[in-house]
């Protein structure tokens, strides 16, 4: 291997360990901490594990640099299509999830008696589930429409059709940025309106208001984490279709993948930024300062910030 080719395996590495650990620590926080275990911490989850399995694809793109592992990946349909698949796999069960957020954050903010009526436990984890394996129906596809019988290389511009790298999948992507952006903008537009009407009608409206401190807090969260992932993603498949009509360099193609796979990895900054509990449970988990009973005891504020 070249120098820069060694680099590019050694970074890979350092990032699906990263992402392995960083992701591995937010599903054990969930898990370890009871304040943690709310409705909306189960789609947190849910996104610790995309990125997770985003994580060990790090490991796989990156032995593909080493020339032994490619010419195997070269030779073998199912490896080849296998770790394509697996990438589509999870960057749209990751712009799923964010629909399915955006989604109960509409529904929380503007229909609360529908929210705690519907939106349980059990209906979130089967909505959650349901996100997985529409993803996983789609991410196989390849398996079975590829050209990888007419390729030279294990590559996606060369195994995996047009039609279904360019169009549908960017198309689906973009779709699903526009349909969670567009919720957004909903929700954002009902606060400003509650936050009017709260102003105008003082205390006592505020206390039994959805839009109290910790929900906004909880909003810019989700926000924040999808503005990282539309951000990280949005250049390679705009790339994508662009490559449908022109020619878009591999080095283009590899570095915008590249970003893309180092959203995986920002979450983990995210979640304690926004969420004091998550800050307190990170540290117990890496630190070992206190146990996780002295943790339980937390101010009102911190609470509504990861509810429901």
């Amino acid at each position: 291997m070249e120098f820069s080719e060694t680099g590019f395996v050694l970074i890979a590495y350092l990032l699906a360990v990263w992402m392995l650990l960083g992701n591995g620590l937010t599903i054990l926080a969930v898990f370890r901490f009871e304040k943690l275990r709310t409705r909306a911490n189960m789609y947190i989850v849910s996104l610790a594990a995309t990125d997770a399995l985003v994580g060990l694809l790090q490991f796989v793109v990156g032995s593909f640099f080493i020339p032994s592992v490619q010419s195997w990946f070269d030779s073998t349909e199912f490896v080849c299509v296998g770790m394509l698949s697996w990438g589509y796999c999870a960057v749209v069960c990751s712009g799923f999830n964010m629909c399915l957020i955006a989604l109960d954050r509409y529904i929380y903010i503007a229909k609360p008696y529908l929210y705690e009526r519907y939106l349980t436990e059990r209906n979130i984890a089967g909505a959650i589930v349901t996100v997985w394996v529409l993803a996983f129906v789609y991410g196989t596809i390849p398996l079975y429409y590829n050209t990888f019988s007419t390729s030279k290389h294990c590559a996606s511009r060369e195994v995996i059709p047009l039609m279904y790298r360019s169009f549908l999948s960017a198309g689906l992507f973009l779709f699903c940025c526009l349909c969670t952006g567009a919720l957004y903008i909903k929700i954002t537009l009902i606060t400003l309106h509650h936050k009017k009407n709260i102003a105008r009608a003082g205390a006592e409206n505020a206390r039994n208001s959805r839009v109290d401190r910790g929900s906004l807090k909880a909003l810019k969260l989700f926000l924040t984490v999808f503005g990282c992932l539309f951000i990280c993603w949005s250049p390679y498949f705009v790339a994508e279709l662009v490559d449908a009509y022109t020619d878009v360099a591999n080095v283009w193609l590899r570095s915008f993948m590249f970003l893309g796979f180092l959203n995986s990895g920002m979450n983990i900054f995210i979640y304690p930024y926004f969420n004091k509990e998550f800050r307190k449970a990170m540290k117990v988990l890496l630190c070992f300062c206190k146990s996780p009973q002295q943790t339980s005891v937390v101010d009102p504020q911190t609470v509504t910030a990861s509810a429901p």
